[in-house]
């Protein structure tokens, strides 16, 4: 009975460990209609699940997530946000697709720290 709970335990702390180190990274890009030229592609980021949102179709999100600018990036671990990339006042981003790749790989190399 003993070595069969032992079993279980490892079984479920395997689950655990599974669960804290691969949960889950995304990328949600916010950007409006009228500023299409500013878009930006997300498509290529590896290791996340990646959304595009118009917020002028998509009011709630734009006020939940507190947008001020377009386009705007968020990157969420586990449905918090870890880092935001916003625009400039030319409603363009500074940041690079490699400079967003980079946080998402820090934000996984951080769950094994």
């Amino acid at each position: 009975m003993k070595a069969a709970n032992l079993l279980l335990l490892l079984i479920g702390l395997l689950f655990l460990c599974f669960g804290i180190c691969f949960g889950q990274v995304s990328v949600v890009h916010f950007n409006s209609e009228w500023n299409s030229d500013n878009d930006f592609d997300i498509s290529e980021l590896k290791d996340c699940e990646s959304s595009n949102v118009i917020i002028c179709h998509n009011e709630d999100l734009k006020e939940k997530h507190k947008i001020k600018s377009v386009p705007t990036i968020i990157i969420f671990d586990n449905n918090i946000e870890i880092e935001r990339f916003e625009a400039n006042i030319m409603m363009e981003l500074e940041a690079t697709i490699d400079d967003i790749q980079d946080e998402i790989d820090r934000v996984y190399l951080a769950k094994f720290e």
